[in-house]
């Protein structure tokens, strides 16, 4: 078929929430983290006023010489100055110098290239600015966020070549002026790492978003290692490193803070699994977060049932989602997976209905309107599918603006009739006063 019913739950959107984490994020168990040798050695050398050698310190720069804006060419800016003119935020972009709360503010109302742009003159602050590749440098926790906000909204507009090249300094975030064991002078005694889990976790995934899912699972099984060896380090009443004893209460946050970032990667591992093809590991791994003390089964075993549905299994699939249903899964869930599990049975109009009913049920879901736009085409109702993505966008027109139903919504357009790119261009306009800017992929739907 032209486009997949999604079937993937473990992705979710990122969320301003993802980029700054709530206050006491910098806690010590939140910044523990195990450095390699080599890098403990650093430490030493360090300590005793000693300078390493280069190769062993990370030092990043800014690589991009020109507005992300103006990357986008002359029929885009063309076709979305009339609604950008009139929409709102052109009033946050006067006059305000850099600071991270405009950051937020532009991330917010998903003005990505501003923000992209934003993040460079916060980084000349810092020294790594445009031309600063190469150059001995001084990290701090701030500095590696905003660092982390800028890779992901690259990776976000889908720069990937800018995103690699950016990102390539910081290696896997193991270099020694990544820890606060590097600056004595500035953090005393403190240990950890001055970068987040959330940006590990963004370099280890940023091979396979640029396709080389093979070097993310070697990376995702490390960090996974690692966390393996702090968790047995805490489950003998150790703190992360194992260097000394810690409280019960310390020990039980630490154990549950790691056990969760645990099943994050586990559930990269699963998604880097499904992009290289390897179900059987992606499987074994949705089995294995099903038997995790407190774990969603009824969200994993639905996971595992649309898995399944992907590798052709559709007896398996209908035993994980009878199973799902009796560990409670919501209405809205079955009736989505009841929806999908007749797809794979070709039985669209049954599946129109059950898509039709967990909308009525939960209407803010724009992935179940996409859903119901499949089946209504795979029905034969191309204007009847075409009409249902439209009103989806018309009425929730900052939810609706998702890539996804967008592509969807210009293949069908394409479709239809010869006059399909008048209809996309309306399209972008209209996204244009919800979105500041266009994904990547939709203009070169419309330029490819």
């Amino acid at each position: 078929m032209f486009f997949e019913v999604s079937v993937n739950l473990l992705n979710k959107k990122p969320s301003i929430t993802d980029i700054y984490p709530p206050n006491g994020d910098s806690d010590r168990n939140s910044d523990a983290w195990l450095p390699m040798e080599k890098t403990k050695r650093v430490f030493f050398v360090t300590k005793l006023s000693n300078t390493p050698d280069l190769e062993m310190l990370t030092m990043p720069g800014v690589l991009l010489e020109e507005d992300i804006e103006d990357e986008m060419g002359e029929p885009i800016i063309v076709c979305c100055k009339e609604a950008k003119a009139g929409c709102k935020r052109g009033s946050l972009t006067a006059g305000l110098s850099p600071t991270e709360r405009r950051l937020r503010e532009l991330i917010q109302v998903g003005a990505y290239g501003a923000a992209i742009n934003h993040t460079a003159a916060l980084l000349a602050l810092y020294g790594q600015g445009r031309g600063k590749q190469g150059h001995r440098t001084t990290h701090s926790p701030q500095s590696l966020q905003i660092w982390y906000i800028r890779i992901a909204l690259l990776v976000k507009i889908k720069s990937f070549a800018v995103a690699q090249a950016e990102a390539q300094p910081f290696s896997q975030l193991e270099k020694p002026d990544i820890f606060y064991q590097y600056y004595p002078e500035l953090y005393g005694n403190r240990t950890g790492s001055m970068a987040s889990f959330n940006f590990r976790l963004l370099l280890a995934e940023l091979p396979m978003i640029c396709g080389k899912p093979k070097d993310s699972l070697r990376k995702l099984f490390c960090i996974w290692a690692t966390i393996k060896r702090m968790l047995k380090n805490l489950k003998q009443g150790l703190c992360e490193d194992g260097s000394s004893s810690i409280s019960d209460t310390d020990k039980t946050n630490s154990l549950k803070l790691w056990t969760i970032r645990e099943s994050k990667v586990m559930y990269s591992i699963v998604n880097c699994s499904c992009s290289i093809k390897d179900y059987a590991l992606a499987i074994e791994m949705l089995v294995h977060l099903c038997e995790r003390d407190g774990a969603p089964k009824h969200v994993l075993l639905s996971a595992l049932g649309r898995l399944h549905l992907q590798t052709g299994n559709i007896s398996d699939a209908e035993v994980c989602f009878n199973e799902s249903s009796h560990c409670g899964s919501n209405s809205v869930r079955g009736l989505v997976d009841k929806g999908l599990l007749a797809i794979a049975q070709n039985n669209y109009e049954e599946a129109y209905v059950c898509f039709q009913q967990a909308n009525c049920l939960d209407p803010s879901n724009i992935m179940i309107l996409n859903n119901m736009s499949v089946s209504l085409f795979h029905a034969g109702q191309t204007k009847e599918a075409i009409a249902v993505l439209e009103s989806a966008i018309s009425s929730k027109p900052v939810g609706g603006v998702h890539e996804s139903l967008i592509l969807n919504l210009c293949t069908l357009y394409d479709m239809q009739s010869s006059r399909g790119i008048m209809k996309k261009f309306a399209l972008l306009r209209q996204m244009s006063k919800y979105s500041a800017d266009a994904p990547t992929t939709i203009l070169e739907k419309l330029y490819g």
